[in-house]
This record gives C-alpha cells, sequence and structure tokens, in this order.
C-alpha cells in the first residue's frame, strides 16, 4: 500500500514538474515571438485606415468607417467608468491583472453548466488580447496574453490601463472608443452622457451586433438595466440614481414620437430622452467623386476589415490638380451656377495607358451621392457621329465623298438638321464639321448598322445597345460620360483599345505590393484610319461646332479634336473632346431629362465648358500633347497625304473654291486628281451679269449628250456617293 501511494506521489511529482518545464519552454518561446513589448504598447494603433494616392503619391483620401477619437481618463464621466467595472471587472482596481477569484467561479459556471457560459477575462487581460493580438485560440495565444497582461499591470496605472481599453473596444457600426461611440449614437460629447446612457454604452462591446441601439435598441436597453443593477450591487451608484436611469427612454432616430420630433437636445435631456442617431450615409472626402468609385472596387478585392482598418496603401490614377482644375471649372460655370437643377458629369482619361485622372460626379457632389460621369445614361446625340464616319473610313471611303443634304422620309420619321435647313452638297469631313444630320443618317444606309456595331464593339463598347434601325446615326443609344470617354481612346491614341483604370497598385501597412492591376491595351483599328477620323475631329474644332472649345496656348490653339452633341429637345449637350495625351467628356443637363432651353447645344453649352476646363490645365503647366502620333507619322512614311480639297465636291480646291477650302487626310492613292473648277465653272458663270454669257453657255452644255451626263453625274451627290459605295 505504501508501495502504491509512494509511486502515485512520484508520478504526479513527476508530471507537475514536467507540467513546470513546458509552461517554462513556452513562456520563454512567447516572449521571443514577442516583439519589443514597451515599444509594442506605446507605439500601438489599434485601427490603421487605408490611405489612397493620386498619380504623384499625394495623398487625396483616407478611408474609414467612423473616425476613431481618443478620450483622455479625465473627459471619460465616472459613471461611465464604474459601468464598465461594474459589469467587465469589478475587482479591477483591486488585482494583478489576474480575477482568480473570478476566474474560479466562473470555472464551476462553466462545468455545472457544460457551456463556457460565463467569462473570466479582467480587463487588463481584455486589453491585452484585443490590442495586441490576434483571437485565435491557441495555447501560445494564451501564454503571451498572460505575458502582455503582466506588464501592462507592471508598467502602467490603473487609470491608464481603462483609458486604454476604453478607447479600444468596438461597438459596432464602426465606432470604436467610447468617445466615437457617444458621438455615433447619442450625437454628444462623452463627457455630456448621463449614468442610463453610460450603463447601455458599457453593455455593448459584450455582443456589438446583438446590443447594436441602431439595430437592436431593446436588448441594448436590457443589458443597459443589467449594467445598472451590477453598478447598484457594488454601490457604485445610490437608489436615487438607480432610479433615475431605470427611467430613461430611448428612442431611435427614425422612430421618435411626433410630440418629441423637432425638440433640442437640451429640451430631450429633461425629459430623460435619449435618441439613437441613424448612421450617416455621407462621407467627407476631399475627392468624393473619385474615392467612392475606388472604395468600391477595393470591396471587390479585400474585405471590409482589411479596408477600412488594415492600413493599406492604394496607389491610384488619379491626378489631384486635374481633379481641382475640372471641381473649380465644373462648380464656377455660370450655366450651372445659375440655374440650381441643371447637372452633368465629366470624366477626364489619359489616352495611351487608360489612367483616369479626373472625375466630376456632378455640382456639390457629396460621397455617397449619385455620380452622373459613371452611372448617368443618356443619350449621346451628334457626339456618336464619329463613329459612323469612322466606319465608312475603314471601309475604304474617303473623307471628301459628296452626300447630298436632302429630305428624307422614313414612315412618320421626318428627320431633319438642327436649324430645319438642307445645304445641298457636303463632303463627310464637312458634314462631321457642322454636324448634319442627314449626311450622317444616309452614311450609316450605306455602311450598315452591322459594321457600325463592329466598331463600336472593337473600341470597347460590347454593353453599347445600338438602335437597329437609322435613327442610331443621330445618336439614340445611351451612354455615360465614362463610357463616352473610353470609346473615344483609339481616336486620340492611334487605334488602341485601352481598359481605363483607376487603382494601379495596393500595399498593406508595411510597404508590400499586395495588388497590382495590370494594363490592358490592344490594337483593334489601323492607325491609318485612325489618323482619317481624328483629322476630322480636329476640323469640328478649327472650323465646325466645336469652335467654343478651342484652348491657347503661347498665343496658338493647341492640337485637339472633337465632337459636340445636342439630343432631342435640348434634353442633354455634350462636348467629347480629344488631345493627343487626354480624353474628356462631358455633359450638362437636367437628372429628369427634361428639356433645356433651345440656346443650350452642345457647341453654345458644353464645349465652352470643356474648354474653361482644358484651359485651366494648359495655363497650370499640364502637357496635352504637341501632335496626333497617328497623323505625324502617317505622313512622314508617305502612308497618308494632307490636300486641300473643296469642301461641296470633294475635288482639289483651286481659285473657285472661295470659302470651302478645308485641308483633308487620305490614305496615300486615295487623294483627288481633279480640280474644283471642272465641277464649279458652269456655276460660277451663273453669277456674270450678262445673260447673253448665261444663256450660251446654258446651250452649249445641251450640244451634247455625253456632256450633260457627265454633268449629271458630277452635280448629282447622292449619285457620286452610290458609285463610291455601292448599291
Amino acid at each position: 500500500m505504501k508501495k502504491l501511494f509512494r509511486n502515485i506521489l512520484f508520478i504526479f511529482i513527476g508530471l507537475f514538474l514536467l507540467g513546470g518545464v513546458g509552461a517554462t519552454v513556452l513562456i520563454v518561446k512567447a516572449y521571443r515571438e514577442l516583439p519589443d513589448l514597451g515599444q509594442l504598447i506605446e507605439g500601438y494603433n489599434p485601427v490603421v485606415p487605408s490611405k489612397i494616392y493620386d498619380t504623384n503619391g499625394e495623398v487625396i483620401d483616407i478611408l474609414y468607417k467612423e473616425i476613431r477619437e481618443t478620450a483622455t481618463i479625465e473627459e471619460m464621466p465616472k459613471s461611465l467608468k464604474d459601468a464598465y467595472v461594474a459589469i467587465e471587472d469589478r475587482r479591477f482596481h483591486s488585482h494583478h491583472g489576474f480575477d482568480v477569484l473570478g476566474m474560479g467561479r466562473a470555472m464551476v459556471v462553466n462545468i455545472v453548466t457544460m457551456s463556457k457560459a460565463q467569462g473570466a477575462s479582467s480587463i487588463t487581460q481584455q486589453l491585452a488580447k484585443n490590442a495586441f493580438l490576434t483571437n485565435e485560440k491557441k495555447i501560445m495565444r494564451k501564454v503571451k496574453e498572460a505575458i502582455i497582461t503582466v506588464e501592462l499591470e507592471r508598467g502602467y496605472t490603473k487609470d491608464e490601463i481603462l483609458e486604454k481599453y476604453m478607447n479600444e473596444i468596438y461597438f459596432g457600426s464602426g465606432a470604436y472608443g467610447v468617445k466615437t461611440a457617444a458621438r455615433a449614437f447619442y450625437g454628444k460629447s462623452v463627457k455630456d452622457i448621463n449614468t442610463a446612457e453610460s450603463a447601455l454604452l458599457a453593455g455593448v462591446p459584450n455582443r456589438p451586433n446583438k446590443y447594436n441601439p441602431r439595430k437592436h435598441l431593446n436588448n441594448a436597453v436590457t443589458r443597459g438595466k443589467l449594467v445598472l443593477s451590477q453598478m447598484r450591487r457594488y454601490n457604485l451608484i445610490d437608489e436615487e440614481e438607480y432610479q433615475k436611469a431605470l427611467s430613461q427612454k430611448f428612442y431611435n432616430e427614425d422612430k421618435l414620437p411626433e410630440e418629441l420630433k423637432g425638440l433640442s437636445m437640451e429640451e430631450l435631456s429633461e425629459l430623460n430622452v435619449t435618441v439613437i442617431k441613424n448612421k450617416s450615409k455621407k462621407r467627407s472626402y476631399n475627392t468624393p467623386d473619385f474615392t467612392d468609385i475606388v472604395e468600391k472596387k477595393l470591396f471587390e478585392i479585400f474585405t471590409e476589415k482589411q479596408i477600412y482598418e488594415e492600413g493599406l496603401e492604394i496607389y491610384t490614377t488619379l491626378d489631384i490638380g486635374m481633379q481641382k482644375a475640372a471641381k473649380a471649372t465644373f462648380e464656377n460655370y455660370e450655366p450651372l451656377k445659375e440655374n440650381k437643377g441643371l447637372n452633368g458629369g465629366m470624366v477626364t482619361i489619359e489616352a495611351d495607358t487608360g489612367y483616369v485622372r479626373a472625375v466630376i460626379g456632378g455640382k456639390d457632389f457629396k460621397s455617397g451621392d449619385y455620380n452622373r460621369a459613371i452611372y448617368a445614361k443618356r443619350q449621346p446625340g451628334s457626339s456618336f457621329k464619329p463613329f459612323i464616319y469612322f466606319t465608312a473610313l475603314r471601309q475604304g471611303y474617303p473623307m471628301n465623298t459628296v452626300i447630298e443634304d436632302t429630305p428624307l422620309e422614313f414612315g412618320e420619321w421626318k428627320p431633319r438638321n438642327y436649324g430645319g435647313d438642307f445645304r445641298k452638297n457636303f463632303t463627310l469631313l464637312e458634314g462631321m464639321e457642322r454636324s448634319i444630320n442627314i449626311v450622317a443618317i444616309k452614311v450609316l444606309q450605306k455602311i450598315g448598322l452591322k459594321n457600325l456595331g463592329e466598331t463600336v464593339k472593337l473600341a470597347g463598347g460590347e454593353d453599347i445597345k445600338i438602335p437597329q434601325n437609322l435613327t442610331a446615326a443621330l445618336g439614340t443609344m445611351v451612354v455615360t460620360p465614362y463610357e463616352l470617354s473610353s470609346l473615344y481612346l483609339p481616336f486620340a491614341n492611334g487605334g488602341y483599345r485601352v481598359k481605363p483604370q483607376f487603382i494601379t497598385q495596393i500595399k498593406n501597412r508595411y510597404g508590400k505590393v499586395i495588388y497590382q492591376e495590370k494594363a490592358e491595351q490592344e490594337r483593334v483599328f489601323e492607325g491609318e484610319d485612325t489618323a482619317l477620323i481624328t483629322h476630322m475631329m480636329e476640323d469640328v474644332v478649327n472650323l465646325g461646332t466645336g469652335k467654343n472649345a478651342r484652348v491657347t496656348k503661347d498665343g496658338k490653339n493647341i492640337v485637339q479634336g472633337g465632337k459636340t452633341g445636342t439630343t432631342n429637345r435640348q434634353r442633354t449637350a455634350w462636348y467629347a473632346g480629344i488631345t493627343p495625351k487626354y480624353v474628356t467628356t462631358v455633359y450638362i443637363g437636367y437628372d429628369n431629362n427634361k428639356p433645356m432651353d433651345k440656346s443650350a447645344t452642345g457647341g453654345g453649352l458644353t464645349a465652352k465648358l470643356w474648354g474653361n476646363y482644358y484651359q485651366i490645365l494648359v495655363d497650370d503647366g499640364y502637357d496635352t500633347g504637341k501632335e496626333f502620333n497617328h497623323i505625324a507619322d502617317g505622313l512622314k512614311n508617305g502612308k497618308l497625304t494632307e490636300v486641300l480639297i473643296d469642301s461641296k465636291n470633294g475635288r482639289l480646291a483651286d481659285s473657285t473654291s472661295g470659302w470651302n477650302k478645308r485641308w483633308a487626310l487620305f490614305k496615300k492613292g486615295t487623294e483627288p486628281v481633279e480640280m474644283a473648277s471642272v465641277y464649279n465653272s458652269d456655276f460660277n458663270d451663273f453669277f456674270v451679269k450678262s445673260d447673253e454669257i448665261m444663256m450660251k453657255n446654258v446651250e452649249k452644255t445641251m450640244e451634247s449628250q455625253k456632256n450633260m451626263e457627265q454633268n449629271k453625274r458630277n452635280i448629282n451627290s447622292d449619285s457620286m456617293f452610290k458609285d463610291l459605295f455601292g448599291n
């Protein structure tokens, strides 16, 4: 018997020693794995917000759910400190980091109930775990927690520990710390909250979702009353204070009784009423138009916690200087300032890279507002016409092709030009320059909707639903400014489809790259074809409807092109402009799509806004590009040639052309060879005052049937059109 007892004793001693050795090993290992505890505790930043940088590395915005405001222990009312001690760790002021009695009691309760019904972590232990460690359930984490707890108790006073703890605890809805929670839930400073409000706050961190007063007010109030009973039980408040706190009424802001609405916070306080504020949907960002987009894209890659708490460094394509210029132009544009209901959107994209450099979502844009630059679907009107003409150019039809500007009728639809006039003959070049509707419709008749759709798709418009009728020539589909800018990129960069980018790369808080966005660029159009439409767009600015978008540098016009657009009854006015470096599209209109004033056209209203914006950029030193490389390269290598034509008949301009002279661009070998006088001579003679000369010329023309037929072919622009396009 004695031998048996001795053996058992040896086993227990052995196990005790073995356990001691094992514990010692764990403690030593934990110490080695932990960084310098002094630096760890002093340098701890519980939640690191993510930063957004512009293309030049300047911080433009900080992402957060709620700003963490820290409170000093002096700011915290006694009732709030007592509430936390009562419910979380009533022996906090007497133990040295570990509540042994509490741990024993919790162990007994958990054994009896066969569950983890009661916790026993002290406030110091909770601070050690929440602030410095993860929530992984491993023995090593528990050992580290104990070590940090001891160090906290050794290095800090109870008030300092309590202060750190109360600035660390999470209340749900993105609120960390009691000061933030008081502001978020009650709309008041933490120093001004009463006993009942203190008790409710103290009850939330146990289960932030279950006791969140915004979501579950009844749960929060019930939990708060439990806190109050604990405070009364341990004589932290007297009976009068207890009863007064119990009588406090709590209401969610959106469920406030009618008789209480409109009362001030002071008046509500006198009635023992506390209003739980709704979560603010608006956040104040420096560049909300752009930051909202980036934030949405981040959610496609990271979790909410990573975005708002783990200190991501997001490097973007925004140029803050260009954004400020765009914002200043938009907000100070007189037509928009004078008419409160008028609004719009604008996007600038770098042509070669697809980097989005500036975004304007609307007037006075704030985070959470409707971003018109990205989401506003509007008919583009004539700003879509470049795709009609470009499709014709791609099929080999030169810009000196002549179209007859005569009335058309398709059942009940009788399309008209702006102003209602018809002006006989136009080349494709002048047709786009002056935005002649009939010319665009006749071109679409010949090239076909299928070929138009292919052009738009190649440019990146797979999601653009083009109407399957001739109204498409007048831009009756719907696009956003962002989409139209994207489609215009090949016109500026020489035929490359480029995927627009908002983010270039993302680093974690330690500077390691954890996400890199790849540039997507693909040649979809020949450089020479693209050069032709770019030249036509330059002509729109130099001589046509886009004159108001002109920008000067050192007294000379910069290199630029564009296209105006005005939809039916002036519901939307557009201007889409290109330079060798950037594409910017802007529209103006009412959100309810009601008609604007008759003078509100793309050329008269929106082109001016575009011009004002780019003038600021140029004056601020931004390089918009010296030449369109695809035009310059084509001229240098001989694949393109530029000649002066007569815009009415498409032939080489001469003394008979007058004001109709235009520089036109051709693929080598497709340029005209006949002089305009061949076409113009008979018509010029009609202006000679002598009736005798006029009659002789008429008779001369009638002498030969062959000459007459040739004359008809020259004059009849539709016949010429058929010769070029086929039947």
